[in-house]
């Protein structure tokens, strides 16, 4: 029989030193916002800058937003929840997502803020389509889906605090909402971005270490997956066919599942808005500032999220099952308590401001996008002659309603799993955007009525379908597909039967 190490008790020391750490990271965050408050003094330059960014802050800044607290935290609790068949939806395919991001939307996005003016998402495909509507509609969806993936950031940093104090979160994210409000209000897109970047390399080193001491703790490869196989054979299993095949856990117990992985993640890291926003605010991409920003993405995505997951396993040697039993953080509670059993103080420090990094980076990219959606592609788009002055005010004012919903969400109802959560929402902007955002870069004969039916159709199903895995009545991979190919048959059968665009429109959009 395994003897499992004893869960522990949050001690108010860890959380001392872990407030110096995440302190010191806020701080510094509130500089960079400060320091870039000159370039975000008009509503335009707010939005996204003055397109001077350069490729290694862009890179680490995409990172940072395409990893946050779902990475750093909750990949952890699936792999430690089911075992090794949870990499596949844990950090098997996660640098495999993000590279097409680089490579088919990145320079298509900064191409249409350098020659068309777009600020945000939505307003390049407005441009793209020559369509208030898709405009205004794609704000308003992403602003639903961003605001289900924000309340995974907020658990994420609550998760953290609960291990290493014991304490009630609220104060803790209530104190990290208000200095992630004052750097982005005060230094709009460019101080995010420049903040994001510093985040975006803290995640990756606490990640990256943690997960070398993880696996050197339970003495290698060998004895991690020896262990695992003394407690239950079946974490071993890459596939785990004893779960239901239905529900959440298709992902880890069924072919079906496990190819769906491969789709939500190469479908959201290109979708996802908040991602290809990163380069809105860029410079002119020229080769070697692609190659640039292509490693910095790699060192921040590639081994530091494989060894995350590799650490959920790692936590299930050394605890078992015990966590599972904790309510309401259960698995994701895998990686902080390991910190604390193996690393001590110092490494716990680390991997908390770590953690801490990879939520605030995510949400305020969010927030940031969600604010500008409202004042720049809806206000702004209906009454165009309003005051560019009040649309700044309104962008700030709209920043801490978005901070405040997520805020209220996770302490009313915090989901149970913090991936899994997530993945809800993974599934429906993958879905939707991969269409509307890359494919219509390439695809000339798109129109605005192919986007429109699928953005509708893919927020219509992603709900529906949702509610039918939590009953499980159909698996969550199977939802991907269900969302997946049939907003690429209306978006496709849509834009085929109606009228494209004027050939001197289409040809000033892809020249």
């Amino acid at each position: 029989m395994n003897n499992f190490a004893t869960v522990p008790k949050p001690d108010i020391s860890y959380g001392i030193w872990a407030t110096i750490g995440i302190g010191l990271m806020l701080i510094i965050c509130i500089f960079l916002g400060f320091a870039s408050r000159k370039k975000s003094t008009s509503f335009e330059t707010f939005l996204s800058g003055h397109r001077d960014i350069g490729p290694v802050i862009t890179g680490l800044a995409l990172g940072a937003t395409w990893l946050s607290g779902w990475a750093t935290l909750g990949m952890m609790g699936v792999t430690y929840a089911v075992g090794w068949s949870g990499m596949w939806f844990a950090g098997m395919w996660t640098i495999v997502g993000i590279m097409p991001c680089l490579f088919f939307t990145g320079e298509k996005m900064q191409k249409y803020a350098e020659k068309f003016g777009a600020r945000t998402v939505p307003d390049v495909l407005g441009i793209r389509f020559e369509s208030k509507v898709v405009q205004s509609l794609s704000a308003l969806i992403m602003i639903f889906f961003m605001t289900l993936y924000s309340v995974g950031q907020f658990k994420a940093g609550a998760t953290i605090w609960y291990a290493i104090t014991g304490l009630p979160a609220i104060w803790c994210l209530l104190f990290a909402g208000i200095i992630v409000f004052i750097y982005m209000a005060v230094g709009g897109y460019t101080g995010t971005q420049f903040s994001l970047a510093l985040q975006g390399a803290l995640l990756g080193i606490a990640c990256f270490i943690l997960g070398i001491v993880a696996l050197k703790s339970v003495g290698g490869p060998f004895f991690l997956n020896m262990q695992l196989s003394l407690e239950d054979p079946k974490l071993l299993d890459l596939v785990r066919n004893d779960l239901p095949k239905v529900g959440n856990t298709q992902l880890f117990s069924s072919p079906v599942g496990v190819v769906a992985t491969f789709f939500i993640f190469l479908t959201m890291a290109t979708g996802f808005p908040h991602n290809v926003a990163r380069f809105l605010g860029m410079r002119k991409l020229t080769k070697k500032d692609f190659s640039l920003i292509t490693l910095m993405v790699f060192l921040v995505a590639g081994p530091p999220i494989f060894l995350n997951a590799i650490t959920g396993l790692a936590a299930r040697v050394v605890f078992g099952p015990q966590l599972l039993k904790i309510e309401p953080w259960k698995g994701d509670l895998a990686a902080p308590f390991l910190a604390i059993v193996i690393g001590g103080r110092s490494l716990t420090t680390l991997y908390a401001t770590g953690v801490f990094a990879a939520a605030l980076s995510t949400l305020s990219g969010m927030v940031m996008v969600m604010a500008g959606n409202i004042t720049k592609d809806i206000i702004n788009v209906w009454k165009p002659n309003i005051s560019k002055t009040l649309l700044l005010r309104l962008t700030k004012l709209f920043l801490g309603i978005f901070l405040l919903i997520p805020f209220y969400w996770t302490f009313k109802k915090p989901p149970p799993l913090l991936a899994v959560f997530m993945g809800y929402a993974a599934i429906g902007l993958g879905g939707i955007f991969i269409f509307c955002t890359a494919v219509s870069f390439y695809w000339k004969r798109a129109t605005a009525t192919g986007a429109i039916l699928c953005m509708i159709y893919g927020t219509i199903t992603t709900l529906v379908g949702s509610i039918f895995v939590v009953k499980q009545k159909i698996g969550m991979g199977t939802l991907e597909f269900i969302v997946l190919i049939g907003c690429g048959l209306f978006y496709f059968i849509g834009s085929l039967l109606t009228k494209p665009l004027p050939e001197e429109k289409i040809k000033k959009l892809f020249e």
